[in-house]
C-alpha cells in the first residue's frame, strides 16, 4: 500500500506542479503582452517626439528666412531713406522757393491731425469720440 500511496502523492505533486506551471506560463504570457504593448506605445510616443522635433525644426528654418527677409526690407527701407533725405538736404539747400516751402509752419488742422494717436480700430475711434454727441437717426424727425 505504500507503493501506492507514494504514486498517488507523487501523481499530486505532479498535477499540483502542472497546475502551477500553467498559471506561471499564462503570468509570462500576460507579463509579455503588457510589454509589448509599452514598447509598441513607446515607439509611438518616440515617433511622435521625432515629428514635433521635424516640425519645430522646420518652424526655426521659416523663422529665419522670415527674419532674412525682413532684414533686407529693412535694409532696401534704410537705404531709401538715406536717399531722399539726401535729396531733401540738396533740395533745401539749393532751391530758396523749396526752402521757404519747407520752413512754413503747417496748418492748424494738419498739426491737431498729427498730434492725435493712431487710430487701430473701431474702438479707438469711439474712445475719441465726445461723449455727449450722438448721431440721431437720419429718418427721425427732430424737435426744432
Amino acid at each position: 500500500m505504500n507503493a501506492i500511496v507514494s504514486k498517488v502523492i507523487a501523481a499530486f505533486v505532479v498535477f499540483g506542479l502542472a497546475v502551477a506551471l500553467v498559471f506561471y506560463m499564462r503570468t509570462l504570457r500576460a507579463e509579455r503582452t503588457i510589454a509589448q504593448q509599452e514598447a509598441s506605445e513607446a515607439k509611438q510616443g518616440v515617433i511622435d517626439r521625432d515629428a514635433v522635433i521635424a516640425r519645430l525644426r522646420q518652424d526655426a528654418k521659416d523663422k529665419a528666412r522670415q527674419q532674412q527677409k525682413l532684414d533686407q526690407d529693412r535694409s532696401g527701407i534704410a537705404t531709401r531713406l538715406a536717399d531722399i533725405q539726401s535729396e531733401n538736404r540738396k533740395l533745401h539747400d539749393e532751391n530758396e522757393a523749396y526752402r521757404a516751402w519747407a520752413d512754413a509752419p503747417l496748418p492748424d488742422d494738419v498739426v491737431r491731425m498729427q498730434s492725435s494717436p493712431a487710430l487701430t480700430g473701431a474702438s479707438d475711434y469711439l474712445a475719441g469720440m465726445p461723449a455727449g454727441d450722438t448721431v440721431h437717426d437720419a429718418s427721425g424727425v427732430t424737435a426744432h
